[in-house]
């Protein structure tokens, strides 16, 4: 029987500031009400378009009570499906405005991934771009009652534009900022503000509840200096993908804190470097391969890059001998990680600005935050330097997964404490360190893949008798989603057209980028389950053939 003890608990310093109290949208409605400001709080790296505070704070009145008057409110679903732009934060901020809960949906998602993330969600609403509106007309009129294009003067049919949809439903008649009342009765750590999507071990990607209280807790440690340089400039690139908890965050305390947001849709090096050039960015938030990027590209020595202080990387480990180039390339001595994860709200250990760490820590705990290493057979907390599962607790946890109840009770400890699936230490000094993980996704560039997906669907190949998927480090991606393939006696198959049938059928994070390694047979333990320590140790095999071949 699994004790659990809490012996060895870190726990983050004190709060720099309060959680505010009340719902995120009182708080996100209050913050631009206070002071309406004409600056610009994003512009658009590409085009110039750019969106003020002031700009915002009407824009998403009108629409929080044109979405009233529809009809939606605490309980109604939205989702919001989009490349990065002005206008993303609109539809998100409206509906956390009236208590509603907002789904991010990835645009590139193919069709098998958006119907899995459609009908366990079931949106009314969708708010998209006109790129992506043709992937929901098809659910029009069954849960999706209305389509909704964000970022364009111009709609299509079964869809209508941010401006028709506040017309119709408010008659001509648009509302004054300081006449709205926004959603405010609700329990901060039971009302579920965000959906995100999370893939686990067990294939199909889940839904992680994130209530109103982590936003604000997030909003709260952003204005803290012990985690964030406050003396860097108010220019904040926003590259990470605004469906994603990383982008989210970023664009909501960049608005609350008056930072000028510089969207870019998508990465493109020369717009990316141009873009720290032109807007001065003085900190840099990265994941691996765009740091790995940084301190390779022959690029950097064409644009003037000396605005840049300081870079934050998080998603995944950062190669130490990237770091040291990082740092030698962009002349500076502040190149931190972070370390978190969608169930936690991201980051629950930063470095100190201030203070400097040890070679490749991901820092100390935040404020509010407890963190622990847990024996994962024993439940017993361990001492510094002793390698186990983190474990953490605070009011930055999800509220749990949406409709997955049996996955809800497995991340947690009997005594609540969240199991990361991560294995990690932490030294005399209470930095910690991650070494390995515990749980068998794969991190490509950042992303979560679960190998159980990919082999789900390579089973179903006609060629294919049995499949085990793991990651092949990699040191500009982390990891590249490699398949071990039995193939059926007497078949014909190739690895190109394996990686061909997955290519068709998942979005690219989940291509068989890592190859395809043909075996007579895939290990597995008495009950059936796949044993990946075995397959990773054929793979440093295969790893060194590859290489004696060069």
């Amino acid at each position: 029987m699994i004790v659990e003890d809490d012996n060895n608990v870190i726990c983050g310093p004190e709060p720099y500031e309060p959680i505010p109290e009340g719902s995120l949208g009182k708080f996100l409605f209050e913050n631009l009400l206070s002071s309406p400001d004409t600056n610009d709080a994003m512009v658009d790296a590409y085009t110039g378009e750019t969106i003020s505070y002031k700009t915002i704070l009407e824009e998403t009145c009108n629409l929080a009570e044109a979405l009233r008057r529809y009809g939606n409110g605490s309980g109604s679903i939205h989702a919001i499906c989009s490349e990065n732009n002005v206008h993303y934060f609109v539809p998100v901020f409206a509906s956390l405005y009236i208590g509603a809960t907002v789904v991010p949906i990835n645009h590139a998602y193919t069709r098998a991934e958006l119907n899995h993330s459609l009908e366990l969600t079931a949106p009314s609403i969708v708010f998209c771009s006109p790129s992506v509106k043709d992937k929901f007309l098809e659910y029009q009129g069954n849960f999706i009652k209305k389509i909704i294009i964000i970022n364009s003067k111009m709609s299509f049919p079964g869809t209508e534009t941010l401006k028709q949809f506040v017309s119709n439903q408010m008659q001509g008649f648009p509302v004054l900022p300081y006449r709205f009342q926004p959603f405010n009765d609700c329990d901060q750590s039971q009302q579920v503000a965000f959906i995100m999507s999370s893939s686990g071990t067990t294939g199909l990607p889940k839904g992680v509840m994130i209530s109103h209280r982590p936003i604000l807790v997030r909003i709260a440690q952003s204005r803290d200096p012990r985690t964030v340089n406050r003396s860097l400039g108010n220019t904040v690139l926003g590259l990470m993908p605004f469906y994603h908890g990383y982008g989210l965050n970023l664009g909501i305390t960049s608005i609350v804190n008056r930072e000028k947001l510089v969207v870019l849709k998508r990465f493109e090096p020369e717009s990316y470097l141009k873009a720290i050039q032109d807007y001065r960015i003085e900190n840099l938030m990265v994941a691996p391969p765009l740091a790995v990027f940084m301190a390779k590209t022959p690029l950097l020595s064409k644009y003037d890059l000396s605005s840049v202080k300081s870079v934050l990387c998080g998603a995944a480990p950062l190669n130490k001998e990237i770091e040291d180039i990082l740092k030698k390339r962009l002349n500076i001595t502040s190149c931190t990680q972070g370390y978190g994860l969608t169930e936690i709200n991201l980051a629950v250990t930063l470095v100190n600005p201030n203070e400097i760490g040890n070679p490749g820590t991901v820092g100390k705990v935040v404020s509010y935050m407890k963190l622990k290493v847990r024996d994962p057979e024993t439940g017993r907390s361990l001492g510094p330097h002793q390698v186990g599962e983190i474990c953490v607790k605070g009011p930055m946890l999800m509220k749990g997964y949406y409709k997955n109840e049996e996955a809800t009770r497995h991340i947690f400890t009997s005594d609540g404490w969240l199991k990361t699936g991560d294995l990690g230490y932490y030294d005399t000094d209470r930095f910690f360190y991650i070494v390995d993980r515990l749980k068998e996704l794969i991190k490509y560039k950042g992303y979560q893949v679960a190998p159980a997906e990919l082999e789900a669907l390579l089973i179903n190949h006609p060629k294919v008798l049995d499949v085990g998927v793991v990651g092949l480090p990699d040191i500009l991606a982390g990891e590249l989603p490699l398949a071990f393939i039995v193939k059926k006696p007497g078949e014909n198959l190739t690895e190109k057209e394996l990686q061909d049938f997955v290519a068709n059928s998942l979005s690219p994070q989940k291509w068989l980028r890592g190859g395809v390694i043909f075996v007579s047979e895939i290990p597995k333990n008495p009950s059936g389950k796949i044993l990946r320590r075995e397959l990773r140790k054929r793979l440093g095999d295969y790893q060194i053939k590859q290489k004696s071949k060069l």
